[in-house]
């Protein structure tokens, strides 16, 4: 019976060969893609090393997928693993129909083989072979009980059933199908032999390539984090880049770049000078308030008794938002207060770079 779920390092070694494969079909198409342009580079810099120079550009690239196979590694060994133990559960534990007689003798039958089938389409099925123990005959049927839904091929110039006959000679399987109604007459040959050693070619292939480029292409488990760090690394720089030269570009940006950042003594000064010019007087402080925001309260007095509520409140909201345009200091939304002749409010500063675009936009 075929096993499906293997030993770890069956899948690992897998993994690693595919890695290995990628990494081989990437440098040689990046190398052949670069081949075409040697004579005009060579026209252009004729000191500069192309063998040297695409080299060393194609290994980036190659880097950089390694470096990514080994990211998915586990997981992908994992899926792996997962889907074998599926497949390999369904069939150990698959139970055989029972009272299953031969069709030709009605004598007893003995299970001869156990077969999993479309074992990677989602609903794959379990069947048996019984084999007569009088006559040798033999059937096959699906865990259910339904028959093996086999259906002979057909010609395809009369629709008569075809035949098929098997010859043997040493290592060589001559089958051929054939119609008995017309001329029609197909002949495949099974090299075992053939096979086998294609077989061990291929094997040979995927221990050369192990041997030789494991250790270049195929991260361990103290490299691979490393790489991965300081990949991710240079992908953040990059991207970080990108968007400061977006941003460099964009107007909002560079307007609330050129907001000057205020202390709070030169917030004072500012305020206190663009309101005595219309009559506010005593301005004062409070304690600041130390938040994710830095918010302080101010009084001042409305030296003008002729000046109402109304036009106090919108007089003083003006001087301070014209006093503090270019800079990241805002008077909060709730406006100014009054009473009295008192006007009071509360400002507030910004300081990341989100909050001074949103101040300006």
């Amino acid at each position: 019976m075929y096993s499906y779920l293997k030993d770890h390092s069956f899948y690992e070694d897998l993994y690693d060969l595919h890695t290995i494969e990628e990494c081989l079909d990437w440098y040689w198409s990046l190398r052949k893609g670069m081949e075409k342009h040697r004579a005009e580079l060579k026209a252009k810099e004729p000191e500069t090393d192309f063998d040297k120079e695409v080299h060393k550009c194609c290994s980036y690239t190659v880097n950089t997928i390694k470096i990514q196979r080994y990211r998915r590694k586990k997981d992908s060994i994992a899926e792996w693993m997962e889907a074998d133990r599926i497949r390999q559960e369904k069939l150990d534990n698959a139970e055989p129909p029972e009272n299953i007689l031969c069709h030709e003798c009605h004598s007893p039958t003995k299970i001869m083989e156990k077969t999993l089938h479309d074992a990677y389409d989602k609903e794959p099925r379990v069947s048996f072979m019984f084999e007569c123990l009088k006559c040798k005959k033999r059937q096959i049927f699906y865990e259910d009980g339904s028959p093996w839904d086999y259906e002979k091929p057909k010609c395809k110039k009369c629709q008569v059933e075809l035949q098929t006959k098997y010859k043997k000679k040493g290592e060589l399987l001559t089958i051929t199908t054939f119609c008995p109604n017309c001329d029609f007459k197909e002949v495949d040959v099974l090299d075992s032999k053939k096979r086998r050693e294609e077989q061990q070619k291929e094997e040979e292939r995927k221990q050369k390539l192990f041997q030789e480029y494991h250790e270049e292409f195929c991260l361990n488990d103290e490299e691979g984090p490393k790489a991965v760090a300081n990949l991710d690394g240079i992908v953040a720089l990059a991207k970080e880049w990108k968007e400061q030269e977006k941003k460099e570009k964009d107007p909002v940006y560079q307007k609330a770049k050129q907001l000057k950042q205020v202390k709070l003594n030169q917030l004072k000064e500012i305020v206190t000078k663009a309101v005595a010019q219309e009559g506010y007087f005593d301005l004062e402080f409070g304690k600041p308030e130390m938040g994710k925001y830095v918010i302080i309260d101010f009084t001042a007095t409305d030296s003008r008794d002729d000046r109402k509520e109304y036009n106090s409140t919108n007089t003083l909201k003006k001087l301070i938002k014209a006093a503090l345009e270019d800079t990241n200091w805002r008077l909060m939304s709730e406006g100014i207060h009054y009473r009295l002749g008192i006007v009071s409010g509360r400002l507030k500063a910004y300081e990341r770079e989100d909050d001074l675009i949103g101040i300006v936009s």
